[in-house]
C-alpha cells in the first residue's frame, strides 16, 4: 500500500499535525526537553476541548516515546526501530493503525496505538523525503 492511501486511511486528526509534527522532530533531534513542553501543550489544547480516555492514551504513548528515547535502552521497541527502513515502518503503521481503529480495544488503548501510528508515520514521511 502507498503511503498516500495508507494516509487517507489513517485517524482524524484530533490534535494540530503541526504541533504533533514538532513533538516528533524534537524527539529524534534529541531535544527532550522541547518535546516534553510541546507534548505539554498538545495536552493542554486538548483538555480545552475534553479529556477523554482517547487522548489519555495518545498523551501517554508520546511521553512513553520521549522517555524510550531518553533511556536509550537497547531492550525497548523503539531502540530496534529502523527508521530508515520504510517497509519495516509501513508494516508496524499498518499494524498500529489496526489496532488505533479495533473496536475490541479500550478507548485509551486506541489513542496509545494512534499515537504509535502517527510517530511511525512522521518516520515513514521522513524516509520518503529521504529516499
Amino acid at each position: 500500500m502507498s503511503l498516500k492511501k495508507m494516509e487517507k486511511s489513517g485517524n482524524s486528526k484530533f490534535v494540530d499535525p503541526r504541533l504533533l509534527s514538532n513533538v516528533f522532530q524534537h524527539i529524534l533531534s534529541r531535544r527532550f526537553a522541547d518535546a516534553e513542553r510541546s507534548i505539554d501543550e498538545l495536552e493542554v489544547k486538548i483538555r480545552e476541548r475534553g479529556y477523554s480516555e482517547f487522548a489519555s492514551g495518545f498523551i501517554c504513548a508520546l511521553k512513553g516515546i520521549v522517555l524510550m528515547y531518553r533511556a536509550g535502552e537497547q531492550d525497548t521497541f523503539i531502540s530496534k526501530l529502523d527508521l530508515n527502513n520504510a517497509s519495516m515502518l509501513k508494516r508496524y503503521y499498518r499494524e498500529f493503525l489496526e489496532h488505533s481503529k479495533n473496536k475490541l480495544h479500550a478507548d485509551y488503548d486506541c489513542g496509545y496505538f494512534s499515537a504509535l501510528a502517527e510517530f511511525v508515520h512522521f518516520a515513514l514521511k521522513n524516509v520518503d523525503k529521504k529516499g
